[in-house]
């Protein structure tokens, strides 16, 4: 089976949340953290608070970083490494505009040159290991062309790829076959992401891409914690029984 991460989601996957799925929903086999982001040149307090290594005792946890450029991911980096993570994750596919217009998120994939830089300082890192969460593109599914071959001379543990543009947002079709072209040519293990909502999604995804490296999921836990647990477990749960974990999620 599969590896399977559960995707960062603002506002929702946040440190209480994580350590509270991790007890009562288990399977996971690593939580991705809700960017980290600068904002008027320092790190929001809610952020720092969420990455703590005492927020997250017994939660494995990859804390993920959103920037426009190499500054702001020196800036990141001088912040986080106090903490001792020795991975960490570089959104490229945040598809809302409130961070794209500012070339952070997808917003990087039309910025190629700035891709390049923030390569330089990755390749450089030799205390961290670095991952990528990317889309196709910001407003063009041919985008990732011109990222793809920096990507592929990183040092990275991994892509994970949504096969969307950023300007879909979470609507239309997954573009499959820009999938299959990107997987053909990605030099990385590779993590796919986008529309798992049952087991049955999971183990088509699996078999469809059969040499993914783990499958990252985001919307479908937060409707159906119990997913992970059901696929690894081979056991369908019923309905009752999953409404009674989300209610003791909340009641958390």
């Amino acid at each position: 089976m599969l590896p399977i991460y559960f995707a960062p989601l603002q506002g929702y996957t946040e440190d209480c949340y994580r350590r509270v799925h991790k007890t009562l929903c288990p399977g996971v086999d690593a939580y991705y953290t809700p960017f980290v982001r600068l904002e008027h040149g320092k790190v929001r307090n809610k952020d720092m608070r969420d990455v703590k290594p005492e927020n997250n005792e017994g939660v494995p946890v990859v804390p993920q970083l959103i920037v426009r450029d190499v500054a702001e991911l020196n800036t990141l980096l001088e912040v986080m490494r106090p903490f001792g993570y020795k991975r960490l994750d570089l959104n490229m596919g945040c598809p809302f505009t409130l961070q794209t217009r500012h070339g952070r998120g997808a917003g990087l994939l039309a910025n190629p040159d700035e891709v390049k830089r923030i390569g330089e300082v990755v390749s450089q890192c030799d205390d961290i290991r670095f991952s990528v969460k990317m889309r196709l593109g910001l407003d063009d599914k041919e985008q990732w062309r011109n990222v793809l071959p920096l990507l592929n001379e990183m040092p990275l543990e991994h892509i994970c790829l949504h096969p969307r543009i950023a300007t879909q947002g979470y609507k239309g079709s997954i573009l499959t076959n820009e999938f299959a072209e990107f997987a053909s040519v990605c030099k990385h293990p590779l993590i796919y992401n986008g529309d798992i909502l049952t087991v049955e999604d999971i183990v088509k995804t699996e078999q469809t891409y059969q040499n993914l490296c783990g499958i990252m999921i985001g919307r479908g836990l937060l409707a159906r914690p119990t997913l992970v647990e059901e696929y690894k477990s081979e056991k369908t749960f019923s309905t009752q029984e999953v409404i009674a974990r989300i209610k003791m999620l909340h009641s958390r």
